[in-house]
């Protein structure tokens, strides 16, 4: 789909969705030090053909909220002429959007996700189970178990990008950086925002768990 054959109306609305994403996320301390990053797929959707407005990588440079974000197609370029420049990251955003065919990503850094990522690191995966949130995945079966991928940090984002594929789990909707942070995705803003939550809520529930003494028997 072309860029221009999307209405503009759209476009304002992906804008408008992203900065109040951003407001939520970072009252809630996910966005530390400007860190972290925002994206919505506008327009159609085919696996080589289609755009999102994504987090710029000059949002710590500038205070005028219209660029905080800019279009990109596919391959992560620019879909429109801009002063902006995609963050570092977008590829990774691409290549999600790629393989899901989602709506739209977040990408947070907290406590929790950190410091599990890494505990878990060598294991490849989160594992959660048994919590009532997991049904916010989409995932209703009774005692139901998923497993959220860790992928190695690399400071190489085409690596990371490589090593992507292998590692998600289209069923599951997060993918952890070790020691870094979680992209979740939903087929709407709302939607990744709700997945993100459960995500976070889970994370610290499994946290607080393995501080616990274990059960005499």
């Amino acid at each position: 789909m072309n860029f221009s054959d999307i209405p503009l109306e759209e476009k304002q609305a992906a804008l408008s969705k992203l900065r109040g994403v951003k407001e939520q996320l970072a009252a809630r301390g996910w966005l530390p030090a400007m860190s972290g990053s925002l994206s919505v797929r506008v327009g159609s959707f085919a696996p080589g053909n289609y755009h999102f407005a994504v987090t710029s990588g000059m949002k710590g440079r500038t205070n005028l909220p219209a660029e905080e974000f800019l279009f990109v197609d596919a391959a992560g370029t620019p879909s429109e002429a801009t002063k902006l420049t995609p963050g570092d990251d977008a590829p990774v955003h691409a290549k999600i959007y790629r393989m899901t065919g989602c709506g739209a990503i977040l990408h947070v850094h907290t406590v929790f996700n950190n410091v599990l990522s890494e505990y878990f690191g060598d294991e490849g995966f989160v594992q959660l189970q048994g919590n009532e949130l997991i049904k916010a995945l989409g995932i209703w079966e009774e005692d139901a178990a998923v497993r959220i991928p860790v992928v190695p940090n690399y400071a190489d984002i085409a690596e990371m990008e490589r090593r992507i594929p292998a590692a998600l789990d289209t069923r599951v909707p997060g993918l952890l950086l070790r020691g870094h942070g979680i992209y979740a995705w939903g087929s709407t803003a709302f939607d990744a925002v709700s997945r993100l939550e459960a995500f976070e809520f889970m994370f610290e529930a499994l946290y607080r768990s393995l501080l616990l003494p274990r059960k005499q028997t």
